[in-house]
């Protein structure tokens, strides 16, 4: 059984996520209560808790701590959500802000899904934000950085920015590899625009962007730099 609590309001998504693993654990004081994070998700790791149980067959509970903040493994987590919802044990999903694309794919899986946005400051979604993507797809360096500014300036987080890179750049590999959009899971039209720039990168330089998006984005939540100046570092040097 799969449930999911995200949204930008983390600090109610976490007291939210916690009230239900201890509610859960009340109403099932045998069983085990493990944690997982985005440092030590595996599919070695999923495929463990989604089909052991405990002494006595006891079921687990397992509290899943933003483990899609590891982006390399998001496509595992994926595969995984099926398993999770069919699992014996329990699972509870923690996750800030998502895609559209990861909402959906965790729509169709969990029993139940809580959304906790902050409301105090609502905004518009900025369109240099997704122009961000189109430019970085065209390897187009300064209009990828005058709107990298522009969607700074208009106050986008650098966490929703490095989302848009990510998963542009994701979607380029995707359509290297020659697959077909039912075969890559992209929507046609995104798999046909990833075709497209997909020309103007090879395959080693698309991993080593992932690659170096990823550990940017370990590397700002660990304090080894400031996030906006590695993103903006990131523009100016493709």
């Amino acid at each position: 059984m799969l449930y999911v609590i995200y949204g930008s309001d983390t600090t109610k998504a976490r007291e939210k996520a916690g009230m239900l693993r201890d509610v859960l654990q009340k109403k099932k004081p045998d069983a085990s209560l493990f944690t997982m994070s985005a440092e030590d998700v595996s599919a070695e790791r999923l495929d463990e808790l989604t089909t052991g149980q405990g002494l006595f067959e006891n079921k687990y509970i397992v509290f899943a701590d933003r483990i899609l903040d590891n982006r390399e493994l998001n496509d595992v987590v994926f595969s995984k959500l099926e398993s999770m919802k069919e699992s014996p044990n329990i699972f509870i999903m923690l996750e800030v802000k998502l895609l559209k694309e990861a909402q959906k794919k965790l729509e169709k899986h969990a029993e139940k899904i809580e959304v906790h946005d902050a409301t105090e400051k609502p905004k518009k979604e900025s369109n240099e934000i997704f122009a961000t993507a189109d430019a970085l797809g065209r390897r187009d360096k300064k209009s990828l950085w005058m709107l990298y500014r522009k969607a700074i300036d208009a106050d986008a987080v650098p966490e929703e920015i490095h989302g848009i890179l990510w998963w542009q750049m994701k979607s380029i590999a995707l359509a290297q590899t020659g697959l077909s959009p039912a075969e890559t899971g992209l929507n046609p039209f995104v798999h046909s625009k990833a075709k497209g720039f997909a020309q103007n990168f090879t395959r080693e330089e698309t991993d080593k962007i992932l690659s170096s998006l990823v550990r940017m984005y370990h590397d700002a939540h660990r304090g080894k730099h400031d996030f906006e100046i590695a993103l903006e570092k990131f523009a100016l040097d493709l």
